[in-house]
């Protein structure tokens, strides 16, 4: 018997109706922010968009001021986020996929030696999990969380590009899948700074280009290649 989380399905769209009349998304000064950085999508392939957006209802991040435009990404087969009976990792369709810089940058701070759960559980104690935070060098660091153990690939005050392999997708920390978290702060720091805006450059949405734009929760999307590559590390 499959087991139905609250990410996927019918669950999944309930659970935003439900929930947005109930919160309200944290006030922000920066509702009208631009975003400085080139960013793009940090993996390729097809993924969902679990939660990203403006209103709780898109993003339920959306009521905490250090996430407050932060995106949950995974990955879909039939509408499902994980194959067999979803009881391992192994089993969700995005965990150890590679996951990229958005954009160059310099590696402020890591994590590595987080377990993964076990699916359907969370680790409170370690939210961000395996993590790895990124310097854009204009006021903007981009975090990228639940990374599968043992498999960040940067150390701190190394410099990346758009599109250099930084580590493979799990479920470590307070996760309950297999997913990416994705966000921009004003701070280096994980929980004491504000969120931004983190519009996307060069991706797929529906066939169709956007050459940049936000995506919300719900939409699948995809990545174009940066101006010059060729191909993915895998």
């Amino acid at each position: 018997m499959r087991r139905r989380l609250s990410w996927t399905g019918w669950q999944f769209r309930c659970a935003r109706f439900l929930l947005s009349w109930k919160h309200q998304p944290a006030p922000s000064p920066f509702l009208d922010y631009e975003t400085k950085t080139n960013l793009f999508l940090p993996f390729h392939g097809e993924w969902h968009v679990a939660w990203g957006g403006r209103s709780f209802g898109q993003n339920r991040h959306s009521v905490v001021l250090d996430q407050r435009f932060a995106y949950d990404f995974l990955q879909l087969e039939r509408g499902w986020s994980f194959r067999a009976d979803g009881v391992r990792n192994e089993d969700f369709i995005c965990f150890g996929q590679p996951i990229y810089a958005p954009a160059s940058a310099v590696v402020v701070s890591t994590c590595d030696g987080v377990p993964d759960n076990i699916p359907g559980e969370m680790d409170a104690k370690n939210p961000l999990g395996n993590y790895v935070v990124l310097d854009h060098g204009n006021g903007e660091f981009s975090f990228l969380a639940h990374f599968q153990i043992g498999t960040v690939m940067v150390r701190p005050h190394a410099e990346v590009e758009a599109g250099d392999l930084v580590g493979r997708c799990g479920n470590s920390g307070n996760s309950s899948e297999s997913h990416l978290h994705f966000h921009l702060q004003n701070t280096p720091e994980p929980f004491i700074g504000m969120g931004l805006p983190a519009f996307f450059c060069d991706y797929l949405l529906g066939g169709k280009r956007v050459p940049r734009g936000e995506p919300v929760g719900g939409q699948t999307i995809s990545r174009l290649l940066p101006h010059g590559r060729q191909s993915f590390p895998l």
